[in-house]
């Protein structure tokens, strides 16, 4: 029997002419996601995306003012930050460069989860959010979603990704900072949620900016805000 060595290059020409080959073999055990359109998601409405904007990029939602939602889900990362594990409060940068200080400027610790995408969660198609499945639509709970907040959590919160976004601003390590560096971070510490909710309303409400931007996006809501509409 003869046998012939096939060179580095045509060793690897001939693996790369197989992938087709063995994707078409596997295509039939595949489940493919179907593709988006308009009806799978809320329908547009400007002023609310305006506002999501501002409140996506603000620190102000963060105990010691700095860090936003965008730190660890920059769309310049394809609204995550590509690590194994975040790193939230008191860190700097974005994405993959995202540094956690050292000696005293080091942060406290990394965030126990990565900083998944958010790319179309908006869509009716996800009603739970993370592996673990702890954050879930279920309408036998008072909120219509079933969280680490049990029957605490927020009410009139329209979907499984705006109740997740409430939770980053209430852990020391995403967002809150450390206990006794600001009242968000004591209530956070303390597992008080909805205070911590509720403190990071009163601070957006006063911002006048932010008061015409929510009378704009909620103009059938009278008095003061809850941080289900923040």
């Amino acid at each position: 029997m003869i046998h012939f060595a096939l060179s580095s290059r045509l060793k690897l020409k001939t693996m790369v002419s197989a992938v087709p080959l063995v994707l078409s073999a596997l295509t039939p055990s595949l489940t493919f996601a179907v593709p988006a359109n308009d009806a799978g998601f809320p329908a547009r409405n400007a002023a609310k995306e305006q506002l999501g904007k501002f409140l996506f990029y603000d620190k102000i939602l963060s105990g010691n003012k700095n860090t936003s939602c965008a730190t660890c889900h920059h769309p310049l990362a394809a609204t995550g930050d590509g690590l194994s594990l975040g790193v939230g409060e008191g860190g700097k940068g974005l994405g993959i460069m995202r540094d956690t200080g050292t000696g005293s400027d080091a942060i406290h610790e990394r965030v126990p989860r990565n900083a998944p995408f958010v790319f179309n969660l908006g869509a009716s198609e996800f009603v739970r959010i993370f592996h673990d499945g702890r954050v879930e639509q279920d309408s036998t709970a008072p909120s219509g979603f079933r969280t680490p907040a049990g029957d605490a959590f927020l009410l009139g919160v329209d979907n499984a990704l705006s109740a997740q976004a409430a939770f980053p601003p209430t852990s020391n390590t995403e967002m809150a900072g450390q206990a006794g560096e600001n009242e968000v971070a004591d209530a956070a510490a303390a597992g008080n949620l909805p205070l911590v909710w509720h403190l990071l309303t009163q601070r957006v409400m006063a911002i006048e900016e932010y008061r015409t931007l929510f009378a704009q996006a909620y103009p059938g809501l009278k008095g003061a805000i809850l941080i289900s509409g923040v």
